[in-house]
């Protein structure tokens, strides 16, 4: 009479456990770094998405002022603007310039300039403003 021993194993050993949490713990730290990266890049966007705004905002109120105004650099625009963006007050600094380009027309550069994390970022809006008289 022969015996037949099963050996049924069923089941992981220690080894292929802790090499399996080993590969997963790796793609868990590499799916966390792609997410703070998202998050850093979207904030980012958001500010220079709002610095776009408030720089095409002041554009059209030096649009909408008196040419000679426009031309003297006395259009009054509030030097500072303070936005809430993620639970962040982030101050903007507007700062602008025309310069003649002839009579009856001035170049204007707009700079919106902001700090975030010891950084200081800056965007630039330029445009013509006419006149006929």
């Amino acid at each position: 009479m022969k015996l037949t021993v099963h050996n049924n194993k069923k089941g992981f050993t220690l080894i292929e456990l802790l090499v399996a949490m080993l590969v997963m713990s790796v793609g868990l730290m590499a799916m966390l770094d792609g997410l703070t990266n998202y998050i850093r890049i979207n904030m980012e966007n958001q500010m220079r998405h709002e610095a776009m705004r408030i720089a095409e905002s002041t554009l059209e109120t030096l649009r909408n002022s008196q040419f000679t105004q426009v031309k003297a650099g006395s259009v009054v625009i509030p030097g500072t603007q303070v936005r809430g963006i993620r639970n962040f007050n982030i101050t903007y600094t507007i700062t602008w310039v025309p310069t003649t380009i002839s009579v009856n027309s001035v170049a204007v550069q707009v700079a919106v300039t902001w700090a975030h994390k010891n950084i200081t970022h800056r965007h630039d809006a330029a445009s013509v403003i006419s006149t006929d008289a």
